[in-house]
C-alpha cells in the first residue's frame, strides 16, 4: 500500500481510538466516529456518534482520507456507507478498508465442509439482535468491488496484513482454482466488465488474497 499523503483523515469505526491516535502521531490531522462511544478512549480526537449503516455527521468533501478498519463486517447496509464514503471524501481522496479474506484458501476450504467462513461459524440468533462485534454481513473482494464501484469509486490497490501458513497447505488446489477462475471470468459477454475481469483475475490470484489473513483494499474518489 503507498503512503498517503498528509491531510485530514476519518476513522469510521474507531472502536477504543487506539489507530486514531497512531494516525495523528503520523502527522494527520484525525476525526473519529463510532456507534458506542463508551469505547471511545482517544479524548482529544474529535469524535461524533454515528451508525455507519446511516447517513455520516459530516459535510459533503470533508475528508481526504477514511479508513475503515475490520468494520464492515458488522455493517447492516454496507451500500450506504460506501455512497457516504464517497460523499464525504473530497475529490481524489481515498479509503482504506480491510476485512477477513473470506476468499483465501482456508476459508474457501472450511465453507466446503461446513458452510461457514472462520468468524463466522454458526447461525446466527436469529431471535435477537446481533451485538455489535458479530460478523453479520462478511465480505468477499469480488462484492466489496462492486459495492465500492457502484459508490463512485475506483480501486487503486488490494493487499493483506501477513500471509497465513495454514493455508499454504491447500497450494495444491492453485492449478485448478486458477484454470476455473479464469474460465468462469472469461464467461462475461459485456465487452467494458471483460476488462474489469483482468484486473479481478490479478486481484484474487493473487498470494495476497489466497494466502492472506486480512483483505485490504483501498478505494479512491475521482479527481
Amino acid at each position: 500500500m503507498e503512503a498517503w499523503p498528509r491531510g485530514r483523515i476519518l476513522e469510521a469505526g474507531a472502536g477504543s481510538g487506539a489507530f486514531a491516535l497512531r494516525l495523528r502521531q503520523l502527522g494527520f490531522s484525525v476525526e473519529a466516529c463510532d456507534a458506542s462511544p463508551e469505547i471511545f478512549q482517544a479524548g482529544e480526537i474529535p469524535f461524533r456518534q454515528a451508525d455507519l449503516s446511516k447517513s455520516l455527521p459530516y459535510p459533503d468533501a470533508s475528508f481526504d482520507g477514511i479508513t475503515c478498519l475490520e468494520t464492515i463486517e458488522h455493517l447492516e447496509d454496507q451500500f450506504t456507507f460506501a455512497r457516504e464514503c464517497a460523499r464525504v471524501l473530497v475529490p481524489g481522496g481515498r479509503l482504506l478498508i480491510t476485512t477477513p479474506n473470506i476468499l483465501g484458501l482456508a476459508a474457501r476450504w472450511q465453507y466446503f465442509w461446513t458452510g461457514f467462513f472462520p468468524l463466522a461459524p454458526r447461525p446466527m440468533k436469529e431471535h435477537e439482535a446481533a451485538p455489535v462485534h458479530d460478523h453479520i454481513h462478511l465480505v468477499s473482494y469480488y462484492a466489496l468491488r462492486y459495492i465500492l464501484r457502484r459508490a463512485g469509486l475506483t480501486i487503486d490497490s488490494v493487499g493483506t496484513d501477513r500471509l497465513r501458513r495454514h493455508a499454504a497447505i491447500h497450494f495444491w488446489a492453485w492449478p485448478k482454482l486458477w484454470l476455473e477462475t479464469r474460465l468462469a471470468l472469461a464467461r462475461e459477454p459485456d465487452a467494458r466488465q471483460r476488462e474489469a475481469n483482468r484486473e479481478i483475475a490479478k486481484h484474487v490470484l493473487s498470494p495476497a488474497l489466497l494466502l492472506g489473513r486480512t483483505l485490504m483494499l483501498v478505494a479512491r474518489k475521482p479527481a
